[in-house]
């Protein structure tokens, strides 16, 4: 889906590209969204703004990490933000961002709730866009990143979760749900240390494209992703720690089944000897004639194991 936000020279806001576009046009301001785009619909970011096919080629597939690459008159940056339907499997979707003097062209796959919200606000109040692309750009890096830190705060309520099954039901699919966030984590880890470098790129002077009034904004973003590494790391660690106690449960479970089922080997051993013993098919061997034989046998046996549970529990053994 393609919709657009264009103001003209005169502060008119058009919703559609006119015949003869040009995007560089210092008079215009213009916000292009390509939603879940065709190849068709990606085809106008060659035929009309001039993008290089590579940073286009790259909206069709998007690279596994962020990053930001400078062109001649415009940059090009790729984005991880939240899922609108976050699943264990899949948390994030990506955000392709074209930022150029009058313009920004934004590329999703999924539909976008801070993204609609910014769209709702710049449509109602097109002024907004005499604050410059950068700005916009600005707020949609702030948007972006605000997802993040509910999204978090869901996650660690989840590993509580799984920490009270650990401790609850313990078993495999405990198990299955803690090496699935640990995974989890280590994604969120492996693209928010380039993100929060991308972010700190676009507050260097380099970027002739970020005006130098707006910088200490991106400085603001880039401290709020340092505190978003800080907490997947912790993240990192509380799944950590879930898998630990986890382990120990089990390994603590394992060894109170072996402790008993050594204790009733162990029983059992001395009352095999006897009844080996009075098995034995020998012709002239004691009590074997006796009339209270069997019972002296049964009594034995179970003079033996009580005197062995007895034993044991005075050594504190179970």
């Amino acid at each position: 889906m393609r919709r657009v936000l264009l103001v003209d020279a005169d502060g008119n806001l058009k919703k559609e590209l006119p015949p003869g576009f040009n995007p560089r046009h210092e008079g215009a301001y213009t916000w292009l969204d390509l939603s879940h785009p065709s190849p068709k619909e990606l085809d106008i970011l060659i035929s009309t703004f001039g993008f290089h096919p590579l940073a286009v080629a790259d909206c069709h597939r998007p690279p596994s990490r962020p990053g930001l690459a400078q062109y001649e008159d415009y940059i090009f940056i790729t984005l991880r933000c939240v899922s609108p339907r976050p699943q264990l499997k899949s948390l994030t979707t990506f955000l392709n961002i074209f930022l150029g003097p009058h313009y920004i062209v934004t590329i999703h796959e999924e539909k976008l709730d801070f993204l609609e919200r910014l769209w709702s606000s710049y449509q109602t109040n097109p002024s907004l866009f005499r604050k410059g692309m950068d700005y916009l750009l600005y707020t949609l890096l702030e948007a972006l990143t605000s997802e993040f830190f509910p999204f978090f705060d869901r996650l660690e309520d989840k590993i509580e979760e799984i920490e009270e099954d650990v401790f609850r039901r313990p078993g495999r699919t405990v198990l299955n749900q803690i090496f699935l966030l640990r995974r989890q984590a280590i994604r969120l880890r492996k693209f928010l240390g380039p993100q929060r470098d991308v972010v700190d790129l676009l507050c260097h002077p380099e970027f002739p494209l970020v005006k130098t009034e707006n910088r200490v904004f991106f400085l603001d973003i880039y401290n709020e992703y340092l505190r978003l590494v800080d907490h997947v790391e912790t993240l990192h660690e509380l799944i950590g720690s879930a898998l630990e106690i986890y382990l120990s449960l089990i390994s603590n479970r394992l060894n109170e089944v072996m402790k008993v089922l050594t204790l009733v080997t162990t029983i059992m051993m001395p009352l095999s000897l006897i009844a080996g013993i009075y098995g034995m098919n020998f012709r002239y061997m004691p009590e074997l004639e006796w009339r209270y034989g069997y019972y002296w046998a049964l009594g034995l046996m179970v003079l033996v194991a009580g005197g062995m549970v007895g034993y044991f529990r005075k050594k504190g053994w179970f």
